[in-house]
């Protein structure tokens, strides 16, 4: 029997690494897909059960090139999990539109757009699984983050349609929502007194690491979570049961 096959987006680091590593330990085979990894057509691992592709998911050309290597590669892809993205925390005062719409490009927009790209090979066994990744700041909002909070509400929302939308052609559609997560990307975006905050408004009192996510991840793709579509799986320590974090109220936003 061939290898399930999984395109994970954002693969370098952070939530989407972990969901690599997680698939590969599953028996997957991985094409990962990072604007980080280097240049070149497809870099396999010794053993060939995973490839990395330096991709721009915001680039229609790229997306074009990831599902060529990955069909050429393995012939099929059962799972698309769509980790890239970014957060540009800051007051609503030093958000300009241009930040606000760069947000939704890398986080919504693309979301869709590598979801688009991969429907036909999903389709073509019969079925497949989308996991998209949301947050738990696309479901209340969050000091500082209008247009991540935006981005990810998009996110959730369009999992919703997408799942409706593509379930007669044997697609599932989930989203998973992490809360908090220690990533590179949340020690780059997060300020010492917005981690402070964070940790207060975690029941559970800590970050999630990366692999607590991958487990999720990995379970909704794949045939254990065969009946679920058009569901946001929520993996915050209870953190979203608050109503978000507050900074020092006499911070400056200008």
């Amino acid at each position: 029997m061939s290898r399930k096959v999984a395109i994970v987006t954002g693969g370098a680091s952070g939530i989407g690494l972990a969901t690599c590593r997680r698939f590969v330990a599953q028996g997957w085979n991985v094409v990962s897909a990072d604007l980080s990894h280097a240049p070149g057509d497809g870099v396999a691992s010794a053993d060939n059960r995973s490839i990395d592709i330096r991709t721009d998911v915001t680039d229609e050309g790229d997306l074009r090139r990831l599902r060529d290597v990955a069909e050429g590669a393995f012939g099929r892809v059962d799972a698309v999990v769509t980790s890239a993205g970014t957060a540009d925390n800051a007051p609503v005062r030093q958000t300009t539109p241009e930040r606000f719409r760069r947000t939704l490009e890398l986080n919504l927009v693309s979301t869709f757009a590598v979801v688009r790209e991969f429907v036909d090979l999903l389709a073509a066994d019969g079925g497949g699984s989308v996991v998209t990744i949301a947050s738990v700041s696309g479901l209340r909002g969050s000091v500082d983050r209008a247009s991540y909070s935006a981005s990810k509400g998009g996110v959730i929302a369009l999992t919703t349609q997408l799942a409706i939308e593509l379930a007669s052609e044997g697609i599932r559609v989930n989203c998973v929502a992490p809360g908090s997560t220690l990533t590179p990307l949340a020690r780059r975006a997060q300020s010492p007194d917005m981690q402070r905050a964070i940790l207060e408004s975690i029941p559970m009192h800590r970050y999630a690491d990366p692999n607590e996510i991958a487990e999720v991840v990995t379970f909704v793709a794949g045939p254990a979570a065969g009946f679920v579509t058009g569901q946001t799986w929520t993996v915050d320590g209870g953190q979203s049961m608050g109503a978000g974090w507050n900074l020092p109220k006499d911070r400056h936003d200008n």
